[in-house]
Order: C-alpha cells, then sequence, then structure tokens
C-alpha cells in the first residue's frame, strides 16, 4: 500500500501545489481521481466483526431494542445494512471542478479562435472586421476583368466593397484574385470599360499558400475619406480567407 500512497501523495502536490501541472496531463489526472476515489472508500470502510466472537461475548440487547425487533419491519435500504455509497472528497470535488473549467475553456478556444485571426507580419495590427458573402451585390463584369463565373462579393466595410475571382492563371499554385473599390465613385462605360473617380481602387491575386492581400492608406486627400467618417492616416489590410471563405480586415 506504501506505493499507491506515495502515488496520491505525489498527484496530490501536483494538483494543489501553486505549480501545479496535473490539469495538462489527462492520464494523471484521471488517476487521481481513481486513487481519491479508492482512498475514501478506504477511510469510511467499517471493520468486519471478529469471527471468533460468540453470542456470550455480546452485550445483551436492551428491552426496547427486543421491542423493535418483534415488530414487522419494511425492506431495509442497501445504505441501512451497512452498505454506504462512497463519498466523493473536497479535494476531488474542487480537482473535478477545476478540471471542467479547463475542459470547457479549451471548448470555447476551439469556437473562438479561428474567428479571430493573428496580425499577419506581427506588427501589432488589429483585427477589426470579417466580411461574409452578399449575395444582394451584384459586381460590375468590368471588375473581375471579364470573368463570369466564381465571383462573389462580401459585405460592405466604411464604404468599401470587395469580391474575389478566379484567377487568369492555370496551374495547382494559382489562386483566387480580390478586387477592393468604392462603387459610390465607379462609372461604368459604355464600351464596357470603366472610370474610377478615386485613389484606391485595388487588386490582389494570391499565389501558392499567399492568399491574396491589400493594404490601403487613407490620406489627408484622398476621395474615399469623403464618404466615410475615418480619420487622415488610417491603415487598413484586406486579407481573403478561403478556408471560411471571408475576407479579413485588420487596421494598423
Amino acid at each position: 500500500m506504501h506505493g499507491v500512497d506515495d502515488e496520491l501523495a505525489s498527484l496530490r502536490r501536483r494538483a494543489y501545489a501553486p505549480d501545479s501541472d496535473i490539469y495538462s496531463d489527462a492520464a494523471a489526472l484521471a488517476r487521481l481521481v481513481e486513487l481519491e476515489e479508492a482512498h475514501a472508500v478506504a477511510e469510511r470502510a467499517e471493520p468486519v466483526p471478529d469471527e471468533g466472537v460468540v453470542a456470550s461475548d455480546r452485550p445483551e440487547p436492551s428491552v426496547e431494542a427486543r421491542a423493535a425487533d418483534d415488530e414487522p419491519r419494511e425492506a431495509i435500504a442497501p445504505v441501512e445494512r451497512g452498505i454506504r455509497m462512497p463519498r466523493v472528497r473536497r479535494s476531488t470535488v474542487i480537482m473535478l471542478s477545476a478540471a471542467a473549467l479547463v475542459v470547457a475553456c479549451l471548448i470555447t478556444a476551439l469556437v473562438v479562435v479561428p474567428r479571430v485571426q493573428s496580425d499577419p507580419l506581427q506588427v501589432g495590427a488589429t483585427q477589426v472586421a470579417r466580411l461574409a458573402p452578399d449575395p444582394s451585390f451584384v459586381a460590375p463584369t468590368s471588375m473581375s476583368r471579364g470573368v463570369t463565373s466564381g465571383v462573389t462579393a462580401y459585405e460592405e466595410f466604411e464604404g468599401f466593397r470587395v469580391i474575389t475571382y478566379a484567377s487568369f492563371e492555370t496551374g495547382r499554385a494559382a489562386g483566387p484574385c480580390m478586387a477592393i473599390w468604392q462603387p459610390g465613385l465607379l462609372e461604368e462605360l459604355r464600351d464596357g470599360g470603366y472610370s474610377y473617380n478615386g485613389h484606391l481602387l485595388l487588386q490582389s491575386c494570391g499565389a501558392g499558400l499567399f492568399p491574396p492581400a491589400v493594404t490601403m492608406l487613407l490620406g489627408e486627400e484622398t476621395p474615399e475619406r469623403k464618404a466615410i467618417d475615418l480619420p487622415a492616416g488610417t491603415a487598413f489590410q484586406f486579407v481573403y480567407d478561403a478556408d471560411a471563405d471571408e475576407v479579413v480586415v485588420f487596421e494598423g
């Protein structure tokens, strides 16, 4: 038993010490629960009467006890017959609560983390939006360079619209393309072309593992600032997330 006791003591230190690390070790955590339950059962186990004790050695029952034995008795529950259900130790309850909290945090992380994309260049930019597809917006064909299929438009962001479309390049390394502009500054021409009365009509295509990405700066004289309430010097980066089919917007 000393080996088991030593193991239990070691696991308890890993669980309750200030530098506890057991919650990252699923096997050790399960073993601790098993040993705690076994220890609780052992502590509360009632001693078995010695078979060598004869009836004459036992104390004579009282008159009240005899009267109670003569009365009819209903079926006795297992607990009344001396079989006790093992109680969970307070330390085990605390440990299991902490483990449940860790599991809840892990589940939350699995749900939330994929929605928050890290700053691509680690320069301190902040994700400010994820733009989902917007089927209600019909993009001008001139913006996708004649591509008529596979064009996806996304939600509006600060007056800008974003579309993605297939690249004219061929091969496995060819990635999708992306275009960003303000519709209010775009004028389509009769010959199928367009005229843009702004500075920020931007396009980018992905290649290999690199997604299409566009960076813009709203300066003092940028025409696009007239339609939005943003200070001069505001910088945005638009990155296409192909797995989620969303456009991630960073501000820096």
